[in-house]
């Protein structure tokens, strides 16, 4: 008992150490920083900070404690701002119901978060004409079978601004899900691209991970739906994998019907799983592209339009 109390008691000692040595730093740097801003501007008030924090360099409880806090706010944002919302399902209704909602669809108000916001919505619900009504540049409505992507897709003028901004265009470092501004909004050309960033907590393209999974590939019925002015639009997955960055995938039309075919199948012998999905020159396809968890791959779904309502 005694060395076990005694290892336990050098290891108190070692993380207090190591927790003196960062308090010394953060503490001294925020005096200096105060001690700084007393030179140029010759105030009480920096004066007293600086005398504060030179008193908390060798408070590590005080240390700990920030840390912590500092934890625990990172914590309730991803909970409580940035949090997922509901796994969506495409249903039977979802593929089947010609009715397309012409009011406005209602939003909770209440909910800060607005991938969860919209997440909460059902696609039947929904009028894209009515959306743009109020956001020109929502472009169509996506949602994933097994995911928590269940959200309106908007279309800029370039690839760029919605990495950083959000469906309503306010600076947001976890932008929106959009399509390729390349990409014509009725869902007519060959390969109609949707990109999203992967959010740790699920929301955007963060649950697209879930389509690689072996569970997903045997529950799933592997539909994905795209609701445009012109209706809905069904698709089958073909083809999953992981991939460097890449401009092959990201090929918009064809020139040539051989040479879209061609694409296809390439995109298809990729694949992780064999969905045992035949393409034709005939078809049309979507992509949905995301980084992979340490920000080097891409993680990449495509499927094949295989019903319009």
């Amino acid at each position: 008992m005694k060395t076990i109390k005694k290892i336990i008691n050098s290891i108190e000692e070692f993380l207090y150490k190591i927790f003196v040595v960062f308090s010394k730093g953060f503490f001294f740097y925020f005096s200096f920083m105060a001690g700084l801003l007393h030179k140029i501007i010759p105030l009480s008030i920096f004066r007293k900070q600086k005398e504060y924090f030179a008193r908390k360099q060798n408070d590590a409880v005080a240390f700990l404690f920030i840390v912590v806090a500092f934890l625990f706010g990172v914590n309730m944002y991803i909970i409580f701002y940035d949090g997922n919302n509901d796994v969506a399902h495409v249903s039977s209704s979802v593929i089947n119901d010609r009715k397309v909602d012409t009011k406005k669809a209602e939003l909770d108000e209440t909910e800060l978060n607005l991938y969860r916001r919209y997440g909460k919505l059902n696609i039947n619900d929904i009028s894209i004409s009515e959306l743009r009504k109020d956001n020109e540049n929502i472009a169509v409505w996506l949602t994933v079978d097994g995911t928590n992507i269940n959200y309106p897709i908007v279309k800029g003028t370039d690839n760029s601004f919605y990495l950083n901004h959000d469906i309503n265009g306010d600076l947001k470092m976890s932008g929106w899900t959009f399509m390729d501004y390349h990409n014509s909004t009725d869902m007519s050309d060959d390969n109609t691209i949707f990109y999203g960033h992967n959010l740790t907590n699920k929301t955007a393209f963060g649950s697209l991970i879930n389509v690689f999974s072996e569970d997903w590939y045997n529950t799933s019925n592997h539909y994905i739906v795209v609701l445009s002015e012109e209706g809905k639009h069904i698709y089958e997955v073909f083809s999953v994998y992981t991939i460097d960055p890449e401009l092959y995938y990201l090929q918009t039309n064809f020139e040539k019907d051989e040479d879209f075919e061609r694409f296809a199948n390439t995109l298809k012998s990729r694949s992780k799983y064999d969905y045992g999905v035949e393409i034709s020159k005939e078809d049309k396809i979507i992509t949905l592209s995301t980084c992979t968890d340490d920000n080097k791959n891409r993680n990449v779904v495509h499927a094949k339009l295989i019903k319009e309502r």
